[in-house]
């Protein structure tokens, strides 16, 4: 195997030597300091680094102690002292490396936006959609098991080839009544680009009062406005001279450390947006324009990567950069071993068993077996207008037959037809016709609307608790389709209602899984608060599962919420099983890199505390697990002298992984087209001392019980239900939703 990890090659003796320089008499300004350091440049070795105060070189100086003389600028002496402190660890110099890596991506002349950096000289223009693709790099240096490597993946930006001008100006057109306040919601928080100098800017605010008529006071103490700048400066005309002006708030340090805010003025008929859009994403032929380019093969990444080698090593000033500080980029990516867990037997009911299939798609298999766990429909509610009636009369039927052969007793329900599809109706008819005995209600919504959706929602999961079905009627119109998606949503009712669908033979007894994810709320929604999800395992078969919320309010920690979380998970498996946990493997998910230490020393301590609270003398043994999707980590297998998607199961735990952690790297699903990302594992907590190859078949097994996809998916369930039920929440019910539906997976 391989992976997008190229070694970076530190010379012998040379490294990041520290010293400490002092001047007398003592000088203030930073500038002036590095001015007569730099006196005695050749002295140095002529490769240097300097922030005022202390001085890094690449090879160790002559002696120790080294006194200069340098030259004031007012004519007096002035005398520089050199002190070594230290030759530095590795882990000490990953800042700079990748400070060095930034050098050279600029030396590439490529575009910085936000950490990546992108080649519009090699833009892929989308014309259909007035969008271009540039491609670009994702980099990161850091010390693994096997030493210092630079970590490469191809990207893309999606860049608009209309200017903020014409967004302003099609946005006009369509309301102009209200053309201010949607300009600034769409406009205000993106980056955009200004092509006449390859910057980006992220937009803080628009100026309505200002034009490009402004005056402003130049270097030379003469006013000019940003017509004549930009004429002057660019030789770009401005076409319009009325048009608002784009905020962009630059912090900058002075000489002293003091941050100082400085305003940007920018012209909307020069900058160019930058990203996707909320209304972009959602238009299906665009963003499957957009991945023809965007998925990229094993194949071709490994282009890339040579590529940018070739790039690096063929440049005279990039080989210079890393020469000066002793490094050299090796000619391949890294050769990693890997190995392939065994596939899983999946157990249906009746006790029907079958290996999991080489692609991890089980899909025939839960139409043709019965489910594990089935629970009749015998009162439940169907919903709809009446121009659905006829739709909603076939998926019936429809439904009802597929249930048969899947073994689900599905009774028919109780018709209620709406005269048209106002949420208030909905929600009447809802109130009038949920009681107890009331097994599921179904509503078939005509169209997409999220205020429609969350007052369901929330009447069904807050005010009168009861498992629920919201459906958009275009998901069910289609006859060709009607069959396989009649199927799907029996089988999410089933889970809804308290019904599991398979189970995996998990080795372990008494033990207790939990998964964690937050949502946080966006832009607009920060009164909300983010909202973290809660799940555990009830039964020793990890088919039942109970959930909590919590919701986060200013100054209140989350830790503090996941312990009432975990006290609460505790003792319902206590309720449930007679005896509690004896082991309890938390995955959490939605921790970067940054947060690990926090992790890792305050929250463990605080949750291990939590045990007390529901007896003195209770101890049990637990592992916690950071799960990371959002990586930039890829593995290839190679097949002769191809690179191919490594197969579901595979494990990598060595080389590429992160020196002093406990972590593996684990594929799990099957990858048809593009690069499959493999999913980092970090076991910051190992109370239970599980052996690695157990604790990743753990895993494993975890990413088949997702009883939406029947299929592995990325993260273990317990992860995947606790994000469903953070989203529907956060974006959704905003309050916490009743007691009465938490052992169910009502959230599906």
């Amino acid at each position: 195997m391989t992976a997008n990890h190229i070694n970076l090659v530190q010379e012998p003796d040379r490294g990041l030597f520290q010293y400490e320089v002092t001047f007398a008499p003592n000088i203030d300004s930073r500038p002036l300091r590095t001015k007569l350091l730099n006196q005695h440049l050749a002295e140095l070795g002529g490769v240097k680094t300097f922030d005022g105060a202390i001085l890094f070189v690449p090879k160790k100086l002559k002696q120790d102690r080294m006194i200069f003389s340098s030259l004031h600028p007012d004519g007096s002496t002035v005398i520089l002292t050199l002190i070594y402190k230290k030759e530095q660890s590795v882990s000490e110099n990953i800042q700079f490396y990748n400070i060095l890596i930034g050098k050279i991506m600029y030396a590439l002349k490529l575009v910085r936006i936000g950490r990546q950096n992108f080649n519009p000289r090699a833009a892929h223009a989308v014309p259909q959609h007035r969008l271009e693709l540039w491609p670009g790099y994702v980099t990161a240096v850091n010390e693994y098991e096997g030493g210092l490597k630079l970590c490469l993946d191809a990207t893309h930006r999606v860049m608009r080839t209309d200017t903020v001008r014409d967004l302003m100006k099609d946005t006009y057109n369509k309301s102009p009544h209200n053309f201010r306040d949607t300009v600034t919601v769409e406009v205000v928080g993106m980056t955009v680009l200004t092509r006449y100098n390859n910057r980006t800017y992220h937009i803080d605010d628009i100026d309505w009062n200002k034009s490009p008529k402004f005056e402003f006071e130049s270097k030379d103490n003469t006013k000019t406005s940003l017509i004549q700048y930009y004429k002057t400066h660019w030789n770009l005309d401005i076409k319009d001279h009325n048009q608002p002006l784009l905020v962009h708030r630059a912090k900058t340090r002075t000489n002293t450390g003091e941050e100082v805010e400085n305003l940007v003025l920018l012209i909307p008929e020069f900058c160019y947006l930058a990203g996707l859009t909320d209304k972009i994403r959602s238009d299906f032929r665009i963003m499957r324009d957009l991945a023809s380019v965007t998925r990229v093969s094993p194949e071709g990444r490994r282009d890339v990567i040579h590529r940018f080698i070739n790039e690096v090593q063929n440049n005279e000033v990039t080989r210079k950069l890393l020469s000066d500080w002793g490094l050299r980029l090796e000619n391949n990516t890294v050769n990693i071993n890997g190995r392939v867990l065994p596939r899983e037997k999946i157990t249906f009911g009746n006790k029907n068993s079958d290996f999991v299939p080489e692609n991890a798609d089980w899909t025939s298999m839960t139409i043709r077996k019965p489910a594990l766990r089935s629970v009749s429909m015998r009162s439940w509610c169907l919903i709809f207008t009446g121009k659905d009636s006829s739709i909603c009369k076939d998926f019936l039927v429809m439904l009802k037959k597929v249930g048969m052969n899947m073994s689900l007793n599905i009774a028919d329900p109780k018709i209620i037809q709406l005269e048209n599809d106002r949420t208030e109706n909905y929600l009447r008819e809802l109130r009038r016709n949920i009681n107890p005995n009331v097994d599921i209600v179904v509503a078939v919504c005509p169209s997409i609307r999220n205020d429609r959706y969350a007052a369901i929602k929330k009447l069904c999961c807050v005010e009168m608790p009861i498992a629920s079905q919201v459906i958009v009627t275009k998901t069910i119109s289609r006859k060709d389709k009607l069959k396989g998606v009649s199927e799907k949503i029996a089988l999410q009712m089933n889970c809804k209602l308290g019904g599991a669908l398979w189970a995996l033979h998990i080795p372990f007894e008494n033990l207790m899984v939990c998964g964690i994810d937050v949502f946080h709320a966006g832009e607009g929604k920060s009164s909300h608060g983010s909202v973290a999800g809660f799940v555990a395992s009830l039964d020793k078969h990890l088919t039942t599962w109970y959930s909590k919320v919590c919701i986060q309010t200013p100054r209140q920690e989350l830790i503090d919420l996941l312990k009432v979380c975990l006290v609460a998970a505790v003792n319902k498996y206590e309720k449930t099983n007679s005896r509690y946990p004896d082991r309890i493997v938390m995955y959490r998910d939605g921790v970067g890199d940054g947060q690990l230490d926090t992790v890792s020393r305050y929250e463990v301590n605080q949750l291990e505390t939590a045990f007390s609270l529901i007896y003195p003398d209770y101890k049990p043994k637990m592992n916690v697990v950071v799960v990371q999707k959002r990586i930039n980590t890829r593995l290839f297998r190679k097949v002769e002298s191809r690179l191919d998607n490594p197969l579901p199961g595979t494990i990598v735990d060595s080389e590429v992984t992160r020196r002093n952690w406990y972590d593996f790297f684990l594929v799990s699903p099957y990858t048809r087209q593009g690069t499959v990302t493999p999913t980092h594992y970090i076991v910051i907590h190992d109370g239970i001392k599980l052996k690695p190859d157990y604790m990743q078949r753990l895993t494993y097994k975890l990413c088949h019980l997702y009883y939406n996809w029947p299929g592995t998916i990325r993260v273990p369930a317990p992860c995947q239900y606790a994000h469903k039920l953070a989203y529907l929440v956060g974006q959704s019910i905003q309050m916490e939703p009743n007691e009465c539906l938490a052992d169910k997976l009502y959230f599906l």
